[in-house]
């Protein structure tokens, strides 16, 4: 060879090693038209062509230097050929062939991969040891095996294998992914942290950071954690749902802000679009919240949850009929969609088909019985049917999804179970008017038990600590530890084998404060000879979605002179002629007396109306098309209160055929 020919050979080389492989390669090119048996040459061409990714032609070159030269670094560059050829049998062998030659820890590394891309795991995990012996700190190595001892359920020898790596961040993030994995969120939180501390500029680490954090309750770190993603990368979409997602618990505006940043950037994104037609849901916004997703499923007409949150939307606004073709659509892409299914038995239970609300719920319940408001509801259509041994089972498994189930872990009543000479502690896992419905079980739990503890909300602990003298009424939020048993209140029925044959005290069993209410008595507003009727027009709107009745209906009443109307509205909601009472009422012994000082109450469905029904108030209920489940399908009075009548709309939505009733049943109160 003439010093011409290794003048380019360095050249070629030299420019090899910069990287810049097509200069190279044309050299490399001429080269080998002058020497074909160059060794040298072969080997450095094929290790190029393997490089860019000419991996037959690799094979090509290789497979002649090796011919010519038998050595461990020519074998194992031809063994790479084969390897990233896809021929990893052939591979394997070479790599074998390569070790008889010399032991290095990059042949055993590459022989670990072949092994492993053949599916022999046990010879990968020899190769690898055998490379990480010669070369303890070969980080790539421990990563491969780290992963397959992981696949293996090898957890503690793949732990250990990346913990010898503290201060590199791959390592550091593999561990917190394999803690989280197997819900170690705590120490998945520690290795994240360590690669934040490495490496603070990686957007994805504090992103990952904030689902840990929320995965064990720490909202305001995940938060914190989120917002240092989107000072990374702006645009970070994930991150900005998340954020809304935690905070749409308690700031539904924030949620709104974040959402709506993410929708701007991502328009089309599924779920970014469902999440902020959800947050216009909960914001009682339901026709922005449709129209979002009306236009959605314009171009995405396989989102099952776009019509199912359509439905949901129809439900609030009591357009049932639109609401059960929306969650046919859904099911239409997932037939056997459980809450689909769900969805669809409610539409048909307030369109009237009861039966075919059973059918649907009773599949349910028997396909998943872990669904639980697919039991509760199916438990309130037994129960509105007064069927007691089967619904109530069914309905007080709503404790489950109360902070009842939070709370309490041991010495939780079960069926069967006997509370006689027990210290029973009753926990209200409940709404306020449930609570006060349901204590009126409370003075036959305690004829048979030791001592009853009551544990419910803080604004009837007074009324119910002066009604039942001997019960202990304490807060909600703090545990008990001195008792023999907890049950929800709600379970106490059941508990005690009391049906709804035998409902205990219809009416006098809650007691007002009498002072205060003689105190009222003599207030300027009460000093009337007219009749003196209280008003109720809606509730939490979040919960009292088909209960409320649109002002306009109720002022139909107000504007009868011959009465005296007082507002029980503790909400911004405004009635015409109405004295309000709003100011006088801090808590509900307030409630009580004021009740004492009024002839009769006209309410909707909502707290109010039990603690009237249980003073012993006349009261007259106004309730939708379909009840709830406690009014069974009475037409007129309620084995609960004596002094309750009902006015039901005959059609949902229907409210002035209630109100002409209601104005008629007043005129023949006042001619009596």
């Amino acid at each position: 060879m003439n010093n011409k020919y290794y003048e380019l050979m360095n050249i070629a080389f030299k420019l090899h090693s910069q990287n810049k492989l097509d200069e190279a390669e044309k050299i490399y090119k001429q080269l080998i038209e002058i020497s074909s048996d160059d060794v040298n040459l072969l080997n450095l061409y094929g290790v190029l062509c393997l490089s860019k990714g000419k991996t037959k032609q690799a094979i090509e070159l290789l497979s002649k230097a090796v011919i010519l030269k038998e050595s461990a670094y020519i074998i194992s560059n031809l063994a790479k050929a084969y390897l990233y050829n896809g021929e990893s049998e052939n591979a394997v062998k070479l790599f074998n062939k390569a070790l008889e030659y010399e032991k290095n820890d990059d042949i055993y590394y590459s022989l670990g991969i072949a092994y492993k891309a053949i599916g022999n795991l046990d010879n990968a995990i020899l190769a690898y040891k055998s490379a990480l012996k010669i070369k303890p700190d070969k980080f790539n190595c421990a990563y491969n095996l780290f992963n397959i001892y992981k696949d293996f359920s090898r957890k503690d020898e793949a732990v250990e294998l990346l913990e010898k790596f503290p201060e590199n961040e791959e390592a550091q993030v593999a561990l917190s992914s394999l803690y989280q994995e197997e819900k170690e969120y705590k120490k998945a939180i520690e290795k994240l942290e360590k690669a934040v501390y490495i490496n603070k500029n990686e957007p994805s680490y504090y992103y990952n950071l904030g689902v840990l954090y929320s995965y064990i309750e720490c909202f305001d770190k995940a938060k914190n954690n989120y917002i240092m993603a989107l000072k990374l990368k702006s645009d970070y979409v994930q991150a900005l749902v998340n954020l809304c997602s935690i905070s749409k618990k308690d700031d539904k505006e924030e949620a709104l802000k974040y959402i709506l940043k993410a929708y701007e950037i991502s328009p089309s994104e599924e779920n970014v679009v469902l999440n902020l037609a959800e947050i216009y849901k909960k914001l009682r916004q339901n026709s922005k919240s449709i129209d979002i997703l009306t236009e959605f499923v314009k171009n995405n007409n396989h989102s099952s949850d776009a019509y199912s949150l359509l439905a949901q939307n129809y439900m609030d606004l009591g357009n049932y009929k639109t609401a059960l073709n929306f969650y046919l659509e859904a099911l239409k892409i997932k037939p056997f969609d459980l809450n689909y299914m769900h969805g669809k038995a409610m539409a048909l239970k307030y369109l009237g088909d009861t039966k075919s609300a059973y059918e649907i719920l009773e599949y349910i319940v028997k396909e998943d019985p872990n669904l639980i408001q697919s039991s509760i509801s199916l438990g309130m259509l037994y129960l509105a049917d007064k069927n007691f041994q089967k619904g109530m089972p069914l309905y007080i498994k709503r404790s489950i999804d109360t902070n009842f189930s939070k709370l309490y872990k041991k010495n939780i009543w079960q069926q069967g179970c006997s509370l006689k000479d027990k210290t029973v502690l009753l926990y209200s896992d409940c709404g306020l008017g449930d609570t006060i419905m349901f204590s009126r079980y409370i003075p036959f739990l305690q004829k048979i038990a030791k001592q009853v503890i009551l544990q419910t909300d803080r604004e009837i602990i007074d009324i119910l600590s002066q009604s039942f003298k001997d019960v202990d009424v304490i807060p909600k939020y703090k545990i008990k530890q001195d008792y023999d048993i907890v049950i929800p209140l709600m379970s106490l029925p059941l508990a005690l084998n009391i049906d709804f044959d035998n409902i205990p005290y219809s009416n006098g069993y809650l007691k007002d404060e009498r002072e205060k209410s003689e105190a009222y008595s003599k207030l300027e507003i009460f000093k009337t000879s007219n009749t003196k009727i209280g008003i109720v027009v809606e509730g939490n709107k979040n919960i009292l979605k088909n209960r409320a009745i649109p002002v306009k209906y109720i002022e139909q009443l107000t504007r009868n002179n011959n009465y005296k109307f007082y507002s029980f509205q503790m909400n911004e909601t405004k009635i015409k002629n109405t004295q309000p009472l709003k100011e006088y009422i801090k808590n509900y012994n307030d409630t009580a007396s004021l009740l004492k000082n009024i002839d009769i109450l006209v309410t909707i469905d909502s707290s109010i109306v039990h603690i009237a029904g249980a003073l012993g108030v006349k009261t007259f209920l106004m309730l939708p098309n379909v009840a709830e489940w406690r009014w069974f399908k009475d037409n007129n009075t309620t084995p609960w209160y004596d002094s309750v009548k009902i006015f039901r709309q005959t059609s949902n939505s229907d409210w002035q055929e209630v109100v002409n009733s209601i104005k008629e049943e007043l005129d023949n109160y006042v001619h009596k």
